[in-house]
């Protein structure tokens, strides 16, 4: 079960619950997540699983793709539609002056998070200061919008006006921090309403399984979502890699990540951690059989 699945996240459980409930159902040792989507958001849900868990760092810089709904003149203690609503104005204006606000956006850079995050700032969660109503200065960070679109007319919905936005953005940006931001640019005030992400790096939402429907045969293996190079070691050098040893550049040469293999079986993945220094992310315990389709 060293694997990834993909998830498509259901409303009204929490991105931990979905792990939670995939590890008992496969008796798995070790479970997590990429990416946590928020109860209410639904979509694409990468789940590694056993040895595949000590990826989650390549899989974390993944860029994201969602759809989001926007809903203009509400505010919330958790700048989205499940939370406390604070303020309530009416707003006014039409498509062509949201889609020329919308393209600004492509050249933001910074972002606040929202309080409702788990970023630690002089040790605590920004939550944890919400939930005590403690004020604190957020800084910003570094994010970027690849790609916007609108892809619904404007709509109204008791009394409010609200939108249906595709972003393509970079790891650590906040989509309900998007919304505020977009309702203040247009004048108002404006939150989230609806998330659904739709795409993780190579991963995408028409490739997963709902989580009711999940079985074994829906496991990818670390081979199909990583096919890196292979090389192969003689017998010496296979009981140093099982030990754990650093190669270097007296056994190869190479930038990307890479499978060491020996006599037809891939026992270990290693990283590159400077230039011709190399050291195992995963060692296989009894080694994994090649399959063709992923030689190289």
């Amino acid at each position: 079960m060293d694997g990834f699945f993909l998830v498509d996240k259901p409303k009204k459980m929490t991105s931990q619950t979905v792990v939670s409930k995939i590890k008992r159902q496969f008796h798995l040792k070790k479970c997590g997540h990429s990416g946590t989507l928020d109860p209410d958001a639904t979509g694409l849900l990468v789940v590694a699983c056993d040895s595949a868990t000590k990826l989650m760092k390549f899989i974390n810089e993944h860029d994201k793709s969602y759809i989001a709904t926007i809903i203009f003149g509400y505010n919330s203690n958790t700048l989205d539609i499940s939370g406390a609503i604070t303020d309530e104005i009416e707003m006014k204006f039409d498509v062509e002056e949201l889609d020329v606000k919308l393209k600004e956006f492509l050249e933001v850079d910074k972002q606040i998070p929202p309080m409702v995050s788990a970023i630690k700032i002089d040790g605590k969660k920004l939550y944890e200061y919400e939930r005590r109503n403690q004020k604190i200065d957020v800084p910003s960070r570094t994010v970027k919008i690849y790609d916007i679109s609108r892809i619904s007319n404007l709509r109204l919905c008791s009394g409010h006006l609200e939108v249906d936005v595709l972003l393509k953005v970079s790891k650590g940006f906040y989509v309900r921090s998007f919304a505020r931001d977009l309702g203040i640019s247009m004048g108002g005030i404006a939150i989230l309403k609806e998330l659904r992400r739709i795409q993780s790096g190579n991963f995408t939402l028409v490739s997963a399984t709902p989580l009711d429907e999940l079985k074994e045969e829906h496991l990818l293996t670390i081979e199909e979502v990583f096919p890196y190079k292979k090389f192969e070691v003689n017998d010496y050098l296979a009981k140093l890699v099982k030990n754990g040893v650093v190669l270097d550049d007296r056994q190869l040469s190479t930038d990307q990540p890479f499978y060491v293999v020996h006599r037809g079986k891939i026992i270990a993945l290693y990283e590159v951690i400077q230039k011709n220094l190399y050291k195992p992310v995963i060692i296989f315990k009894d080694g994994r059989e090649e399959d063709e389709n992923y030689k190289c």
